[in-house]
């Protein structure tokens, strides 16, 4: 980390001499180990990169250039041409600056040497023994596809105006998709869980992916359409508060209004549900010291109570809006945007099993085609991979189901059960009844 500061030091000072006002230069190490099966076989796959951000700004003129190496010959010829790119570039009237330096609001460091000296050799067991846990568990079922996943990545973002942000993290996943067949009918069932540290226990994980994909061989065609409640399951939830209401929240979205919820702070939109923004949580999926700007990682409440009290934002949109900024910056696409931390849905009154009692159908498993909801108008129509439909108490799997309406109008009869869940995909959020959606398949 030295040499690499001294070369991001040497950086800034050269982007100055170049003419640029100010300058700021990321670099992230990455190193990934990856087993995945092909049917029952798993093959290791190793990745290890170094990417390098530069974004500056001659006046109100700001480019950015990126490089795949931090040699000194490539950060200073990525940083000569981010100026060269800046001094042609076309005036931005909203740039104001760079961030300003600030200390980290908290102190978790999500980095588990346990995961971070994991040999390949170590992932590739722990998938075999996965896989063999799988394969004894039922004459009807088959290993489709298992893996698992480890990284560790370290970071810095310097910029001209004094800030100095380091951090460093581990991830560790694995996944299992089963197919059940009895002679017949065939089904699938899967399932995920990810971590900062080393995962242990996977025995969840299995039975999941194991009640899923022996369900689905019983599972009945719905038939006739129906309007009525349907209760979301908190990992499908999940995918769709992440296409549907998330992107919603962008401060960028918000001010180029491709956002419903523009002009609507203080005002009620989303029921009685509460959303949170918390980049501090400790064990988070995606808690950091410090976003892709250098700027502290900030729990920020979105919407309490079903009232929206703050979009997510970083410097520039926070500039433009002249609030701060709550340290939710990224990188990619040839752009600082924006994406929320760890999302977490408070959870209400009631037990899921209560919410069952006013439930038509159960909506679990994952969803499909989730990536084509309208989050400017807030319809969604999702596929829902294993539903089941309540009859007399009893939950009946069925074919898959199309899920339709629209998060805004049923807003008011949206009821959160009151355990919140990890879905292991940084939204933490307990399983909601959704009244009045249309159900067909």
């Amino acid at each position: 980390m030295v040499e690499s500061a001294y070369i991001l030091d040497k950086g800034l000072k050269r982007a100055l001499e170049l003419g640029a006002s100010e300058a700021e230069i990321g670099v992230t190490y990455t190193g990934t180990i990856s087993v995945k099966s092909e049917g029952t076989y798993p093959k290791p796959i190793t990745r290890y990169t170094s990417d390098v951000w530069v974004r500056v700004a001659v006046g109100k003129r700001v480019a950015i250039a990126t490089a795949t190496s931090s040699d000194w010959n490539v950060v200073e010829r990525t940083i000569s041409s981010a100026v060269e790119m800046a001094k042609k570039a076309e005036e931005d009237p909203y740039w104001e600056a760079l961030p300003d330096p600030e200390p980290p609001v908290h102190s978790w460091i999500g980095y588990d040497e346990g995961v971070a000296s994991l040999e390949v050799e170590q992932l590739a067991s722990i998938v075999r023994d996965l896989i063999g846990e799988a394969q004894v568990l039922d004459p009807r079922l088959k290993v489709a596809a298992a893996g698992g996943s480890s990284t560790v990545f370290r970071s810095l973002t310097y910029n001209t105006r004094g800030v100095r942000a380091e951090d460093r993290g581990t991830s560790m996943g694995l996944f299992l998709w089963l197919k059940s067949s009895d002679g017949s009918r065939e089904g699938t069932g899967g399932a995920s869980v990810e971590a900062r540290g080393l995962i242990y226990d996977t025995a969840q994980m299995i039975e999941k992916a194991k009640k899923l994909a022996l369900d689905s061989l019983s599972a009945e065609k719905l038939g006739q359409p129906l309007t009525g409640n349907a209760l979301f399951m908190a990992e499908p939830l999940a995918s769709l508060i992440e296409y549907l209401i998330l992107p919603a929240f962008s401060a960028m979205n918000v001010l180029e209004g491709f956002s419903p919820l523009r002009d609507k702070l203080g005002e009620k939109v989303l029921g009685e549900l509460t959303l949170i923004d918390d980049g501090c949580m400790p064990g988070g999926l995606a808690t950091t010291l410090y976003d892709a700007e250098g700027v502290p990682r900030r729990r920020t409440v979105l919407v309490e109570k079903g009232v929206v009290k703050s979009y997510l934002h970083n410097t520039y949109t926070a500039r433009r809006m002249k609030v701060p900024s709550t340290g939710n910056a990224i990188r990619g696409r040839g752009a600082i945007g924006i994406s929320s931390s760890n999302l977490i849905v408070k959870g209400g009154l009631h037990t899921t099993d209560a919410l069952l009692e006013d439930a038509n159908v159960v909506i679990d498993g994952s969803l499909l085609s989730v990536h084509t909801v309208n989050y400017i108008t807030g319809n969604f129509s999702v596929v829902a991979s294993n539903p089941y439909l309540v009859k007399s108490g009893e939950l009946v799997p069925l074919r898959p189901v199309t899920v339709s309406g629209n998060i805004y109008s049923i807003a008011s009869s949206l009821e959160p059960a009151v355990h919140v869940r990890n879905t292991y995909t940084g939204i933490y959020t307990p399983d909601v009844l959704f009244k009045g959606v249309t159900v067909s398949g």
